[in-house]
């Protein structure tokens, strides 16, 4: 994803902690149905040996962002536990303001549903000329899985992602076939010759070490995949897997 996020009608730029990743990482992304909060869930990095976040939410009629240190992680009936601590910054004009507090994600288990999904609660205990102290807010939130355009189409504008192992439009990761006939056949180049068929068993993964993986060849996209070969990136053929897996 470029390093410029346009959010909530603004345009900020992240971190280089935030986007400059040059190893593997997981992370997953979890929205509200109205978009007003997003969160980033960095479950498991080289870079750092406890999970971390970082989300942008709309609070008291201003722009936040915010980062996320996890202390602790606890599996749980069909979740997992997160615990923590947040610190957050309101964007834009106007007064400066900081919270601080105490942060709770259950995440669902992989399985659980088609979806999964994100239960965040932010105890607010400080910060400098925070409006909310003392308050405790919980949001339901559900994982922001790329969508195909009105083609069915998946391409780099659509299905790129927060999660990144190098910046630019980085493609979502892991895809599984659901052709009708649970086959998908993978090519040495766009339309060329057939290098292996994936089935409705594997779990296909994007070649995510470059800018994108997409790429077009008459009008239609496709997507290189970690074996070295191209897939259709079509919704008719293929779709994109919850992470984590």
């Amino acid at each position: 994803m470029n390093p410029y996020l346009n959010w909530a009608g603004a345009t900020v730029l992240l971190s280089a902690s935030v986007v400059a990743w040059s190893h593997p990482a997981i992370a997953s992304t979890y929205r509200s149905s109205t978009d007003s909060t997003v969160v980033v869930l960095q479950e498991t990095s080289p870079l750092s040996e406890k999970p971390w976040g970082y989300y942008f939410t709309k609070s008291a009629g201003r722009s936040w962002k915010g980062d996320i240190a996890i202390s602790s992680k606890a599996a749980g009936a069909g979740q997992t536990l997160f615990t923590g601590t947040f610190q957050d910054q309101v964007m834009g004009p106007g007064t400066a303001m900081t919270c601080t507090g105490k942060i709770r994600i259950a995440r669902q288990n992989p399985g659980v549903s088609n979806q999964i999904g994100a239960k965040v609660t932010w105890q607010i205990t400080g910060g400098s000329g925070c409006p909310q102290v003392g308050r405790s807010v919980t949001l339901d939130l559900v994982e922001s899985l790329p969508r195909p355009d009105r083609n069915g189409d998946f391409t780099s504008t659509n299905a790129n992602t927060w999660m990144s192992e190098t910046n630019g439009n980085v493609t979502w990761l892991a895809w599984r076939v659901v052709s009708s006939d649970g086959k998908l056949n993978c090519r040495t180049s766009p339309n060329g010759s057939l290098k292996r068929v994936y089935t409705s068993r594997d779990r296909i993964e994007a070649e995510t070490r470059g800018a994108t993986a997409f790429t077009f060849s008459n009008g239609a996209p496709w997507m290189s995949t970690r074996q070295g070969c191209y897939v259709r990136a079509n919704a008719q053929y293929l779709q994109p897997i919850s992470i984590p897996f």
